[in-house]
């Protein structure tokens, strides 16, 4: 009996340092996330957490430990609420788990998956480099498309990367009002390559289950990720983690906002590149192979300029914004009209 005794307390005692220490173990250190290839960097103090993510959108977070898991907040330029519990690998490498960003009633206005690994993102210098022509096929069908808006427009509301301010660094595709009204404007995969999230999304006034933000990234550019806004997933297959090719059919532009079929005008994409200077947004049309774009050239376009006012003539004729809304325009057309 005696030594039974013993042999428990040793099997207790030890089962409890195996658990202390890993729950002693650091959470601390820089982690790729599945959201356009992002950094996030945790420094663990004791049971508090703080983090920064390379974004524009969220300041400085908190949070605390519990176990394998971090609870996560921050607030939004706009003062929404962000909030995740993500849980760790025993390791320490890797974590998942969900987030949500909440407005000032408590509305949720993006929710999806977060996930990480431990390390740097693969990165890419569009300085020295340029951008890479990679996209080998058009998002959407473009028979169906009426005009484009710039990169760097005044359209829609401010959308930039944190080296710019106060202008729209991604496309928005305005169908004719046949297709927009009827809802079947195609979305498809411009890439081969794996969706890293799929986030509920808002379009106005509604999130509804069936309005996603896609991001893919490709397999030959894996510092690159397209971002698609505004997609019905044509099957629950459209996951995070799904491998996709190049012209998979992934669903159809949500061209309504609510139950009463408002409709909007546009659907919109944008491309970011990890650098080593941080993300940026660059236009699509640069990273069109050219037998891409060679179908814009059939409905008017020139050249790939044509889709992008240069920073220095935005900078020239500046845009005034109220937080993300723009309160002035710009005198600069924002759209490319097509034949």
């Amino acid at each position: 009996m005696k030594y039974t005794k013993i042999f428990i307390l040793s099997f207790l005692i030890g089962s409890c340092l195996s658990a202390c220490e890993r729950n002693k173990e650091d959470f601390s250190g820089i982690y790729c996330i599945n959201i356009q290839n992002m950094e996030m960097n945790i420094i663990q103090n004791g049971n508090n957490i703080t983090f920064t993510m390379q974004s524009q959108i969220l300041v400085d977070g908190t949070g605390t430990v519990n176990g394998d898991t971090l609870r996560l907040h921050a607030f939004t330029q706009e003062a929404e609420d962000f909030i995740s519990l993500l849980t760790f690998s025993k390791d320490r490498k890797s974590f998942s788990g969900p987030f949500q960003i909440r407005d000032a009633t408590d509305k949720i206005t993006l929710e999806g998956i977060l996930l990480g690994t431990k390390g740097e993102c693969i990165k890419y210098d569009i300085v020295s480099k340029g951008i890479p022509k990679f996209i080998t096929k058009d998002f959407t069908q473009l028979s169906k498309i009426e005009r484009i808006s710039k990169f760097r427009s005044g359209f829609g509301h401010s959308f930039t990367d944190g080296s710019e301010s106060c202008r729209n660094m991604k496309h928005y595709y305005n169908p004719y009002l046949t297709y927009r009204i009827n809802d079947n404007v195609e979305i498809y995969s411009p890439v081969t390559g794996t969706i890293l999230s799929v986030v509920n999304d808002g379009h106005g006034a509604s999130i509804g289950l069936k309005n996603k933000q896609i991001q893919i990234r490709p397999d030959d550019q894996k510092a690159f990720v397209i971002v698609i806004f505004h997609c019905d997933p044509v099957s629950s297959s459209i996951i995070t983690g799904k491998k996709v090719q190049e012209g998979e059919l992934l669903g159809y532009a949500r061209m309504y906002y609510d139950d009463l079929k408002q409709y909007v005008t546009s659907f919109d994409i944008a491309v970011w590149v990890t650098t080593p200077l941080g993300p940026r947004l660059v236009p699509y049309f640069d990273t069109l192979k050219d037998e891409v774009f060679n179908s814009y050239i059939s409905r008017g376009a020139l050249t790939r300029q044509d889709f992008t006012i240069t920073k220095e003539s935005r900078d020239a004729d500046p845009l005034t914004c109220d937080g993300e809304s723009f309160v002035t325009n710009g005198t600069i057309n924002n759209w490319v009209d097509l034949n």
